[in-house]
């Protein structure tokens, strides 16, 4: 544990934050006065929204926060899969190497250890990945491994929803690498698929309308984003340092004798596992920088063997201090801006004359801006632009007008930017609302007082 923050110090003496922090802090803070899908428009899976409205409670919008307890969640994973390494006999000898090699690779990219929804649902992953391993490895066959790889793979699902690519692959592998009966097949599409079906009657029975979890969080596809795409090249790039490793670990396989049938089916499965953990980065709109921690358990794997192979002392001595002091170098060039990062917080941003109005107020956004809530609170649920937009496009359906005068006249927002220029149509059809705003400057409305 100590090694893990402290080799993260650069980072930590000075924070790297990316735009995708906003959208955690704006919802943690809507969460304390409503709930999701319906009293808040956008995608984010429930239990990451509850884990943010938590922590902004507790640390309002602090970067550094983020990254202490990301590093306590990795470090946490590092012990399950040290753990799981032991429990389903993965390697020849039982040490601390993959927790150790798992916190250095984890410390190779600050979005890597900072508390992003994917870090907190890949902790359930490694769970369910041991226990797949264990069902895998021992002859007896139960249902209760069944049960539980179902239940944490279902339950990472409501942290971050791409993961749900993993209820095929899990299927899949258990087809190849194990003889499991057909029953055991629908048994785990059964309980991983429970949680969310347990989070539908429970968002069902709160606001009456089904039809919002539905769209707002289930169909992601449909939620097309605002973030940069970091796209395929940033992405290897950053991802560079543990690719080093995973790759001549990978190429180390077919040289390990001492490897038993067993072991080596185990380096088959991860290294299928890892080709189809890809297809989340696909199904995820856009790619970003924390998505791609979903391959450091498999460098991790991957490394180890490679440690395990080299016995030339110089070679030792040349891999042991990259494994040391190749993250402190990549966190202090990252952090300094020696790297060039894509999606990275800018000091100057699009509607900037926007910015200098807004800040430390309760604001409502008509468009595709959220950066303009870095510096403000989002006031009503229309948060995400694309979810919300029908609502203030057509205006001819009663139901419609009905819930947005609700909600304006609730949220009670200071300011109404409207960027798309719908305010006009809205104060003809509500003049009782639109009565309260003048027009401060172009496209921005402000409440009078």
């Amino acid at each position: 544990m100590l090694l893990a923050f402290v080799i993260k110090l650069p980072a930590l003496l000075n924070p790297v934050i990316y735009s995708e922090a906003t959208h955690w802090f704006v919802i943690g803070e809507a969460m304390h006065g409503s709930s999701m899908y319906h009293g808040i428009w956008d995608g984010m899976a429930p239990f990451s929204a509850s884990i943010y409205q938590a922590f902004t409670w507790l640390f309002g919008r602090s970067a550094l926060a983020l990254l202490i307890l990301g590093t306590l969640v990795t470090f946490a994973q590092a012990m399950v899969i040290n753990n799981l390494s032991i429990s389903a006999k993965i390697f020849d000898s039982n040490t601390y190497l993959p927790a150790l090699i798992y916190v250095l690779l984890a410390s190779s990219h600050p979005a890597f250890f900072t508390l992003s929804p994917v870090l907190i649902g890949l902790t359930f992953i490694l769970l369910g990945l041991g226990k797949l391993l264990n069902h895998v490895e021992f002859r007896a066959k139960t249902d209760i491994h069944i049960i539980m790889i179902g239940l944490y793979f279902g339950i990472s699902t409501l942290f971050y929803l791409p993961f749900i690519v993993i209820f095929p692959i899990a299927l899949l592998l258990l087809g190849l690498f194990s003889n499991t009966v057909i029953r055991r097949y629908f048994l785990l599409l059964l309980t991983s698929f429970m949680p969310l079906i347990i989070a539908f009657f429970y968002y069902w029975l709160i606001s009456d309308h089904p039809a919002y979890f539905i769209s707002n969080f289930i169909l992601f596809i449909n939620n097309a984003s605002s973030y940069i795409n970091i796209g395929w090249v940033n992405g290897v790039i950053s991802l560079g340092f543990s690719f080093f490793f995973m790759s001549i670990g990978l190429l180390s396989i077919g040289k390990q004798r001492r490897l038993n049938n067993y072991q080596f089916r185990i380096a088959q499965l991860f290294f299928v596992l890892a080709l189809l953990m890809m297809s989340m980065l696909i199904v995820e709109r856009p790619i970003s920088y924390y998505s791609l921690v979903v391959l450091i358990p498999f460098a991790t794997y991957f490394t180890v063997h490679l440690i395990a192979l080299i016995k030339k002392p110089l070679v030792v001595f040349t891999l042991n201090l990259m494994l040391l002091i190749g993250p402190v170098l990549l966190l202090w060039s990252i952090s300094n801006n020696w790297v060039p990062q894509l999606n990275k917080m800018p000091k100057t941003t699009p509607n900037q004359q926007h910015i200098n109005i807004v800040k430390n107020k309760h604001i409502m956004v008509l468009g595709s801006a959220k950066h303009l809530y870095s510096q403000a609170t989002l006031a009503g649920p229309f948060y995400d632009w694309e979810l919300s937009r029908d609502f203030f496009t057509k205006l001819d359906y009663y139901d419609n007008l009905v819930f947005l005068q609700a909600q304006i006249t609730k949220s009670n927002p200071e300011i109404i930017i409207d960027l798309e220029d719908n305010w006009s149509e809205i104060s003809h059809k509500l003049p009782m609302v639109s009565k309260n705003y003048y027009l401060y400057q172009p496209k921005v409305w402000k409440r009078r007082k």
